[in-house]
């Protein structure tokens, strides 16, 4: 239903695709079924709002492994934190090329990290030093003065990636959907 560009294919035969003052948007709730009294949509500004923040948060951990001497395989455990972290779905984070294809035995979810610090150090000499030493080691990383990140950028900015290498399982899921489409197609002819 999307391509690569976050584009919508208009050649599919269901209504729920329409082009709306010049803008093509996929139809999610139809008027009748809402109390708003309107289609709830999503549109392909909507997708290319996602596509760039998920290419710049792509770019952002892919640059720092970088400049650290790190591949994405190098990290022992990835946590998720904060209210948008909390809800991630694992698979479709990677399906889109938000999150990288990673064992999702190394993801943990945490929740609202920094108040669990805050709650810890407040109660804890040790862990209120930790965090006074931690502090101290921290530097600033200007990501976008960083070589490399425009090029991270702007290959991120496709569903998942331009470098499909990088997503090895999703690749091979998607080869065999297009398979499993054309058999079906096949038989319908």
């Amino acid at each position: 239903m999307i391509d690569q560009r976050g584009k919508y294919n208009t050649e599919l035969n269901t209504p729920r695709i329409r082009k709306q003052n010049d803008v093509c948007e996929y139809v999610v709730v139809w008027a009748d079924q809402t109390q708003i009294d309107r289609d709830i949509v999503l549109t392909e500004i909507d997708i290319d709002n996602l596509i760039r923040a998920k290419g710049a948060m792509y770019s952002g951990y892919m640059t720092l492994l970088t400049s650290v001497g790190l591949k994405i395989e190098d990290l022992d455990r990835i946590i998720l934190a904060g209210g948008f972290g909390s809800y991630v779905d694992l698979e479709k984070a990677i399906t889109i090329g938000l999150l990288p294809e990673v064992d999702s035995n190394k993801v943990t979810y945490i929740g609202n990290g920094s108040l669990m610090g805050a709650r810890m150090s407040s109660i804890s000499n040790h862990i209120r030093q930790d965090v006074g030493e931690t502090v101290a080691r921290m530097t600033n990383f200007e990501l976008s003065e960083t070589p490399g990140f425009m090029d991270n950028y702007v290959a991120a900015l496709f569903l998942p990636h331009t470098d499909m290498k990088l997503f090895p399982k999703l690749n091979e899921r998607m080869m065999q959907r297009k398979q499993l489409k054309k058999t079906s197609d096949s038989l319908v002819k």
